[in-house]
């Protein structure tokens, strides 16, 4: 008689799986339990082992994608039998027996490195109807919760019980065709192997309930030193449950993880001996809480911040630019410090570039009363200077003027004024577009706030050495984001799309800054 070899369900949201390599040849002689095919599913590759001896007929052929329990092969208990046999599955998969017609369900292997699983939730009850492809219960291996289905329709004879170890492979339940062959079941007429207990027998359940009653340590410690409790998924399910903490579960799983039957065997113990209670610290608060009232600067932050939410539709996008031939280019002129008279820095180059782009942009260099768009001929430059009392934006007049050394220079100088509070009257106001540079901060990216009645304000990142593609090939590069945030009610995403173009242009081509 022929067995069946499904497509196993690899995980809970498989529904087909590709066959990826055969093992065996179509015709060879197998053993229960040989890894006689490899497939792969939405996440990695998995093997599959043979569920009886015989001689195999392969039905589906390498790259074929197969629904979760259709059959993949035969296993016939000859070899004229597998020759003979059509490539199409038998009706049912039968586990071989004198006088029982039922199809064995095994513990599948879920996972290239998995032996066994622990039974975890029975979906369907003893002596239960099911069908095919159905879920009849839960396991768990050491690393992740997963169904199991039905191998054929009929009556369901559950083997192994919840929290029991069974080894892959190895029976956790039949299902027989009839009712005759359900009752010859329950009477003792089992096909094919046992499910085994993963302590070999009862008694070493029994002995690690006694030990846990008696406050002895079982297994490894599953309290990590960051208080972290390693237990699987079903293991904290059946907790939650039965309303227990972790902590005073002790855990036989990989390196100490806490498993499902660990769970049953302290609840088996509990019902001898009462759980203990945790104690429970009497922590009082300590210290004053300290009040800080906001300073005017900050104040007048605040009321700018806010303004910029409520009265506009500021909209941010983003750019990743190469700027290593930019980098390159500032390096060179900080070698000729001496000669220039000044340090250029790259934030004096980001500040060029982009007074270079708004003249090409006329309507980002404008403000916006609600009613009236004004566009300036004119560029009037805020840079963002952060200090310890607040966000200080002084403004470069007429910047479209400067030449990158001049540049330098003004805005060196009203950095370190800003920084100092001495700063003059009208140095503060009359912006038509603000820059902010936060690379100095390690801040990769983020979403600048536009200072009403502006409409835009232009970020820099952190610039970070990356391996990416470059003239057809791989290799480390300087890659630094932009972020814009623009008023949405005065131009859309395609103008905002040409702005970040237009910069990645000048910033990854900086001779065109100063053509």
């Amino acid at each position: 008689m022929s067995v069946e070899l499904v497509m196993p369900k690899a995980g809970l949201t498989m529904i087909e799986g590709t066959i990826a390599t055969w093992k065996v040849e179509d015709g060879a002689a197998v053993k229960k339990g040989d890894v006689v095919m490899e497939f792969e599913n939405e996440k990695t590759t998995m093997e599959c082992e043979a569920n009886a001896d015989g001689f195999i007929k392969i039905l589906a052929q390498v790259g074929d994608v197969v629904k979760v329990g259709e059959a993949v092969a035969i296993i016939a208990e000859s070899k004229d039998e597998a020759n003979a046999t059509k490539a199409e599955a038998p009706q049912e998969a039968q586990v071989p027996s004198a006088s029982v017609d039922a199809s064995e369900v095994v513990m599948p292997k879920a996972g290239l490195t998995m032996i066994e699983g622990v039974v975890g939730e029975w979906k369907v009850a003893e002596g239960e109807t099911v069908k095919k492809g159905q879920a009849i219960f839960e396991f768990e291996n050491e690393k992740t919760t997963m169904e199991c289905e039905a191998t054929a329709d009929g009556i369901l004879h559950q083997v192994a019980k919840t929290g029991e170890t069974v080894k892959v492979g190895h029976t956790v339940a039949y299902v027989a065709a009839t009712k005759e062959a359900y009752d010859a079941l329950i009477k003792g007429a089992t096909p094919g192997s046992q499910a085994m207990c993963a302590n070999e027998c009862e008694v070493c359940h029994k002995s690690v309930a006694l030990a846990m009653a008696e406050g002895a340590p079982q297994g490894g410690n599953a309290v990590a030193t960051d208080g972290h409790v390693r237990a699987t998924g079903l293991a904290r399910n059946i907790a939650k449950s039965a309303g227990i903490s972790l902590t005073l579960v002790g855990g036989t799983g990989p390196n100490g993880r806490i498993v499902a039957k660990d769970v049953y065997a302290y609840l088996e113990a509990a019902k001898e001996a009462p759980i203990p209670a945790p104690e429970v610290k009497n922590v009082q608060p300590s210290g004053e809480v300290v009040k800080i009232s906001l300073s005017g600067r900050r104040k007048s932050i605040a009321k700018n911040m806010r303004k910029c939410f409520e009265t506009m539709a500021p909209l941010t996008v983003f750019a990743e630019v190469d700027v290593t031939d930019l980098m390159a280019m500032r390096q060179k002129y900080v070698d000729k410090a001496e000669v220039l008279g000044c340090k250029i820095s790259m934030n004096d180059m980001l500040m060029l570039a982009t007074v270079k782009m708004l003249k090409k942009h006329p309507m980002l260099n404008s403000t916006f009363d609600g009613e009236t768009i004004s566009s300036y001929p004119y560029v009037n430059l805020g840079m963002a200077v952060g200090l310890a009392e607040g966000l200080v934006v002084p403004v470069l007049k007429n910047a479209d003027q400067y030449s990158l050394l001049e540049m330098s220079k003004a805005l060196r100088d009203l950095a370190l004024r800003a920084k100092d509070d001495t700063l003059v009257g009208g140095e503060q106001s009359g912006a038509t577009f603000t820059v902010t540079n936060v690379g100095m901060y390690h801040i990769d990216f983020g979403t600048p706030v536009i200072s009403p009645p502006q409409v835009g304000i232009l970020g820099f990142g952190t610039a970070k050495k990356k391996f990416v593609e470059y003239k057809g090939e791989f290799c480390p590069r300087t890659m630094m984001h932009m972020m814009l945030t623009f008023d949405h009610r005065v131009f859309d995403g395609r103008e905002a799309g040409e702005v970040l173009g237009d910069m990645k242009q000048l910033l990854e081509n900086p001779e065109l800054i100063f053509v």
